[in-house]
């Protein structure tokens, strides 16, 4: 082969740029082959791996999620939060407990989900406060007959103070009561409500009763007794409005 001198620059110049390296032509060496450094490729740079980059292998199986909380729901269902485990659900949902960890960090994470898999309540809007809060009773009466919801809430509750998914169990809570809040809201722009308490505090006397009754008792609230309570609240709101009209 044919060394490269200053008289064949141009030939150095495109050689070496096939091969990705650029080099003046007089600092080319050769070497025992006569092959100079400077057209030799250059070693590759080993590139560690990204931690960023995104893992491969098979995306998630919807169906296989699927099941996993409808397992999830089925466990808690009959054993409660303290009775479940990863074990007992990955059987019942036909997964491998890898399959589960590799989603939920751990059991309470996975109820959690479980739990957001349930459908939220429609918000009514029949143009009355009282109305609207039947239909969030019977609404919320449906969803406790076709889960165990109602027996699960006392324990979430419970792993809410001692949890590290306390802000998470919260955040659930607020968004199951959400019903309550807007149709709440809604009567203040009516002038249905006339207190100068917080509506979300007025949300959450109307709403505890039906709750309580649910966890605490083997049945919730009667009709009649859900009634009975929310017209001596809604009275005593108003009662107390009243009074502070009188003193201004």
């Amino acid at each position: 082969m044919v060394r490269a001198t200053a008289s064949s620059s141009d030939a150095v110049r495109v050689v070496s740029g096939l091969v990705g390296v650029i080099r003046a032509p007089s600092a080319c060496a050769s070497t025992k082959r006569n092959v100079p450094y400077c057209m030799l490729p250059p070693m590759a740079t080993p590139v560690a791996p990204s931690l960023s980059a995104p893992r491969r292998g098979r995306p998630r199986s919807e169906g296989r999620s699927a099941a996993v909380l409808a397992a999830t729901l089925a466990e808690i269902g009959e054993r409660g939060i303290a009775g479940t485990t990863i074990e007992a659900v990955a059987a019942r949902a036909g997964v491998s407990k890898v399959t589960i960890y590799r989603r939920w960090p751990d059991k309470i994470a996975l109820v959690l989900a479980a739990l957001e898999s349930l459908p939220e309540l429609p918000v009514p809007d029949t143009g009355n406060l009282v109305d609207d809060l039947r239909q969030i009773r019977h609404d919320l009466l449906a969803v406790f007959a076709r889960s165990s919801l109602a027996d699960v809430l006392p324990a979430l509750m419970a792993e809410r103070r001692r949890s590290e998914h306390g802000e998470a169990i919260r955040r659930y809570v607020e968004g199951r009561s959400r019903a309550y809040a807007v149709v709440v809201e809604r009567a203040f722009a009516r002038g249905e409500l006339r207190t100068s308490m917080a509506p979300d505090l007025v949300a959450l006397l109307l709403a505890s009763p039906l709750a309580m009754s649910v966890m605490n008792r083997d049945e919730p609230l009667t009709e009649a007794e859900w009634t009975q309570v929310v017209q001596t609240v809604l009275r005593g709101l108003d009662g107390a409005a009243t009074e502070e009209e009188d003193r201004r």
